[in-house]
């Protein structure tokens, strides 16, 4: 019988709907059954949300985090203490970023460690208040990055069929044009194909590139990005021998892929790929991050602020989120080369 993956999962910021979402999210027993999960927040957290949606589950608190002994029986917890005052839903707080941080900060600890956990699900956190706290990053991603030393992560955005990713993210509209040069464009074709047959187990993917411009600029009447960087970079692929088309334009080539035309589409800049996919999946979008040594998925919104301690969140995403990272940690090979890490024993295990 194959073993199931073991999967962790940050709670995000408390102050929003990561905590409710992921309760949510498990209480479906498909999805709890199909991997052993590690939740790591803060148990103060847990409870008060339990309370207020009607949702408990039993769990199996971690008391000493360096020797991780899972249970497929339980959910498994992991609390860090960080919370110790009421919890200001909604609201940017720099101790809910202090927290948030320390959940990933943790989570990074133990993905270094003995290979105990193949993947990591990241519910949603606020940028303004992590770096309230002092840390100052964009996002998991780019922490992430930092953390494992990850030079060319990119961003896919997955829903049903359709699969985007990213040559640039989050960079001002203006600045775009300098960055889609042949390498990056090349290194991302690359890194989807590695991916689709790594982790989706699709041999032989059919790859489509979206034009920067309009109308892929009709032979350099709308900009030469597509001569002088983006066809060299499909060229380069194909001598590779992989499967890739374009450069297609954008207002028609997502409803080529959305019908399933195909298997995965390279977008310039965020814009060119979130206004369609969200347009399409608001609710179930997920973010997953290419080019690290672990699976990483998360819900594709925010901390929805707006209804964050209300019990009215939607769990579709982080539904959809956990069961990519099941998916895509299931396919991967499970040797690693293991580092011997220091991992501190959790603070205030309960």
């Amino acid at each position: 019988m194959k073993k199931k993956p073991r999967i962790g999962i940050t709670l995000g910021d408390p102050a929003g709907i990561g905590t409710e979402i992921t309760l949510r999210a498990l209480k479906d027993k498909k999805l709890r059954s199909s991997a052993t999960f590690l939740l790591i927040g803060d148990y103060a957290t847990l409870v008060h949300t339990q309370r207020q949606i009607g949702i408990s589950f039993n769990y199996h608190i971690l008391s000493d985090i360096g020797r991780l002994h899972l249970t497929d029986e339980l959910i498994n917890f992991v609390n860090l203490g960080n919370v110790n005052f009421t919890i200001p839903y909604g609201k940017v707080d720099k101790r809910c970023g202090k927290a948030a941080y320390e959940y990933i900060n943790m989570a990074c600890l133990l993905l270094r460690s003995k290979n105990d956990l193949n993947g990591l699900v990241t519910a949603p956190i606020s940028k303004e208040s992590m770096n309230l706290a002092g840390h100052k990053y964009q996002g998991h991603t780019q922490l992430l990055a930092q953390r494992f030393n990850s030079r060319y992560v990119r961003m896919m955005f997955i829903a049903e069929s359709l699969r985007i990713v990213l040559v640039s993210v989050h960079i001002p509209l203006k600045n775009v044009p300098g960055v889609i040069t042949k390498k990056a464009v090349a290194d991302t074709i690359f890194e989807t194909h590695r991916a689709m047959n790594t982790h989706f187990k699709i041999k032989r993917p059919k790859i489509a590139v979206c034009a920067l411009n309009p109308h892929a600029s009709e032979e350099g009447l709308f900009g030469t990005e597509e001569k002088e960087h983006i066809i060299p970079a499909i060229a380069k692929a194909r001598q590779q021998k992989i499967k890739v088309e374009g450069p297609i334009p954008a207002d028609t080539l997502f409803w080529k892929a959305k019908e399933g035309q195909y298997d995965a589409v390279i977008a310039m800049y965020h814009d060119q790929a979130c206004i369609p996919f969200k347009t399409l999946y608001f609710d179930k979008g997920v973010n997953v991050t290419l080019g690290l040594p672990f699976v990483r998925t998360s819900p594709d919104h925010g901390t929805a602020f707006d209804i964050a301690g209300k019990g009215q969140a939607d769990p579709s995403a982080m539904k959809e989120a956990i069961r990519v990272a099941v998916e895509m940690a299931s396919n991967m090979p499970r040797k690693r080369k293991k580092k011997k890490v220091y991992v501190p024993t959790a603070s205030r295990s309960r």
